[in-house]
C-alpha cells in the first residue's frame, strides 16, 4: 500500500492502534505493519511524521513545573546533590544513605532530574510515557539555576543527555566566573584556566541516584559502562568560599565513604584511613609549606594513608635545561644562591623526612630526571657555576658504577632512606583498581600524556604532572602543592592545589584546597 492510497477508514484505523495503550508497543507496530503492509520503519514515520498521531503535551507534568521554581534552602551549608533518571528506578540503599548523611551534617538534598530521549528506547513512544520519576524523590527535584554563594552555582537548568560523552564540554563560559555543578550520570572534572586575580574556576558532575536503565545502542552501553551512582557535596563557608568533592558509592549497596565518614545501611560512623594518597606534585623548592603542614598535621591525622605516592619531588631548578640558555635566569639563580645542586637536594631530604613514617613511593617524574639529562649533555669545566662540579662528578660516578640504574634522584633518597620505593617508569602499582605508578607526562608510543589519552587505557589511572584537577572516566589527574603562580605561570592557569585519595570501597576522591579568609582549608567538617 502507497502512502496516497490510504483513506479515511483506514486513517481512523491505524490511529486507534497507534495511540491504545492497553496494548504494547510490539502488539502495535504489529498491527499496523499488518494494516499498511509496510516495514517498522515506514509505518513508524507515516504515523509519527505525515498523520501526525505523535501525542502532543501542551502543558508541563506538575513536577516539572514544581522543579523549575525550586528554592534551595539558604539557611544551610552544605549540599548533597545528584541526579535522576525518568521512568526509572532507583537506588534505594543509596537514598538511604544520602538521606542519613544529610540529617548527620545538616545538608539539604537537591537532584537534578534528566530525560532519556534515545530514539530506540521504550520510554520515547509517546511523550507523556515517561513523565515521571520515583515518589521518593520528586520533594529533591530541582530545574532551577542555584547559585550557592558568589563562587558556585548549580546548574539544574541545563539538560545533558545521560549518554554525552563529555557532559561539561561547551559549558566552561556560561557561568562567567562561578565554578558549577552539572547533573549527569557520569562522573566528570575540569578546570578552566583562569587569570591571577580570579580564584580557580571548577566545574564537575553529580553522578546518579537511579539505577541503569539504557538502550542497546552503542551510546546507550557506553552509557551504562561509565554510570555512576553517587552525589556531590558542596560546602559553603561564606559568601566567597566554597569547598567540593564527588563521592562515589558501592554499586550494589550504595555504601560509600566521604572523607572522615562512612555512610553505610543508613548509619553514619568514622573512616579513620584510607588506601592511598596521591599528593599534588611537589616541587620541593616551590612547594607551598602551608599544604605540607595541612597535609601532615591535620588530614594525615584524621585519615591516616596505608599507601603515599609523591610525585615530581624535585623541580630540579638548580640545573634544568629550562634555565641554562637563559643569562638572565642564571643570573638571578646566582644572587638568589638556588643554582646550587647539594643545596635543593638537602632540602628534598628534609621534606621528605616525616614521610619516612609511611609506606612512600616516589613516583619517577619528568623533573626528576632533569638531573639525568643535566650530567648526560653538560660538560662539567663549562658549566654555568663550577659550584655543581663536585656533586656533578659523584652522580656520575655513581652512575658509571650501575648504582644509579633507575635514575639519580632514587639513588639519592634510597641512600637516606632505604625503605622509601623509588619507582621506575614501567612498575606497575596498583591500589584497590587504580594504577597509581605513572607520572602522567609520558603517554603511549612515545606520545606527550594527556588525561583523555589516559581515560582509553584497559586501568582506572592516577596521575600527576599537569597541575590541574581532572577526572574523565576511570582517569584521574591531582593538582599540585605548590605555589599557584611561579615565575613560569603566566596568563591564565589552571593550576589547583590537590591531592587525591583512593579509599577501601576503591572509590577515588580529589582533597581540594582553597584559600580562605583562616587561612588554606580544604573542609568544614571536624
Amino acid at each position: 500500500m502507497r502512502f496516497k492510497d490510504l483513506d479515511n477508514e483506514i486513517i481512523e484505523k491505524a490511529k486507534g492502534i497507534y495511540l491504545d495503550k492497553s496494548m504494547t508497543w510490539d502488539n502495535r507496530m504489529t498491527l499496523l505493519v499488518g494494516l499498511f503492509g509496510r516495514s517498522e520503519r515506514t509505518v513508524r514515520k507515516w504515523c509519527s511524521e505525515k498523520l501526525g498521531f505523535k501525542e502532543k503535551i501542551d502543558v508541563e507534568p506538575e513536577i516539572i513545573m514544581i522543579a523549575k521554581k525550586k528554592e534551595f534552602d539558604s539557611t544551610k551549608k552544605r549540599f548533597l546533590i545528584t541526579s535522576a533518571q525518568n521512568a526509572t528506578r532507583i537506588h534505594k540503599g543509596l537514598l538511604k544513605n544520602i538521606e542519613a548523611y544529610a540529617e548527620f551534617i545538616d545538608a539539604e538534598i537537591l537532584v537534578i532530574p534528566f530525560r532519556y530521549k534515545n530514539p530506540t528506547s521504550v520510554f520515547s513512544q509517546s511523550q507523556t510515557d515517561g513523565e515521571w520519576w520515583d515518589t521518593t524523590i520528586t520533594k529533591y527535584l530541582t530545574l532551577n539555576r542555584h547559585n550557592l554563594n558568589n563562587s558556585i552555582s548549580v546548574l539544574s537548568d541545563v539538560k545533558i543527555q545521560p549518554t554525552a560523552s563529555q557532559p561539561l564540554q561547551g559549558l566552561e563560559g556560561m557561568t562567567g566566573d562561578y565554578s558549577c555543578v552539572v547533573g549527569h550520570p557520569r562522573m566528570e572534572l575540569k578546570t578552566v584556566p583562569v587569570m591571577d586575580v580570579n580564584r580557580p574556576k571548577i566545574m564537575f558532575t553529580t553522578g546518579a541516584i537511579t539505577r541503569l536503565n539504557y538502550t542497546d545502542s552503542k551510546a546507550g552501553k557506553k552509557g551504562e559502562f561509565h554510570h555512576s551512582f553517587g552525589f556531590a557535596i558542596v560546602e559553603i563557608k561564606d559568601d566567597e568560599t566554597f569547598f567540593f568533592r564527588q563521592v562515589s558509592a558501592n554499586d550494589k549497596t550504595g555504601e560509600f565513604i566521604d572523607l572522615f565518614y562512612n555512610v553505610k545501611d543508613g548509619v553514619v560512623s568514622d573512616e579513620t584511613e584510607f588506601e592511598a594518597i596521591a599528593m599534588g606534585d611537589i616541587h620541593v623548592r616551590n612547594c607551598d609549606p602551608r599544604i605540607t603542614d595541612i597535609t601532615l598535621n591535620n588530614l594525615f591525622k584524621k585519615l591516616r594513608p596505608k599507601k603515599v605516592f609523591i610525585h615530581d619531588i624535585i623541580d630540579s631548578q638548580s640545573v634544568s635545561h629550562h634555565n641554562q640558555k637563559d643569562p638572565f635566569i642564571l643570573h638571578e639563580l646566582e644572587l638568589q644562591g638556588k643554582n646550587d645542586l647539594n643545596a635543593e637536594i638537602e632540602e628534598m631530604l628534609e621534606w621528605l623526612t616525616p614521610f619516612s613514617l609511611f609506606d612512600t613511593h616516589i613516583v619517577r617524574s619528568n623533573h626528576d630526571e632533569h638531573i639525568d639529562r643535566f650530567l648526560c649533555e653538560t660538560d662539567w669545566r663549562k658549566m654555568t657555576s663550577i659550584k655543581n662540579a663536585i656533586p656533578y662528578m659523584e652522580y656520575a660516578m655513581a652512575k658509571l658504577k650501575g648504582n644509579a640504574k633507575d635514575g639519580v634522584i632514587p639513588y639519592i633518597i634510597n641512600s637516606k632512606f632505604p625503605k622509601m620505593k623509588c619507582l621506575n617508569h614501567d612498575d606497575n602499582i596498583s591500589v584497590k583498581g587504580y594504577l597509581m605508578s605513572s607520572h602522567g607526562h609520558l603517554g603511549a608510543s612515545g606520545s606527550r600524556g594527556a588525561l583523555q589519552q589516559f581515560s582509553r587505557l584497559s586501568t582506572k589511572i592516577v596521575t600527576g604532572h599537569s597541575h590541574s584537577i581532572g577526572r574523565i572516566g576511570g582517569a584521574v589527574s591531582v593538582g599540585t602543592s605548590t605555589y599557584l603562580r611561579l615565575p613560569y605561570t603566566k596568563g591564565a592557569s589552571a593550576w589547583v592545589n590537590s591531592h587525591g585519595i583512593v579509599n577501601r570501597l576503591g572509590k577515588f576522591q580529589h582533597i581540594v584546597f582553597f584559600e580562605t579568609k583562616d587561612g588554606l582549608e580544604y573542609t568544614t567538617l571536624k
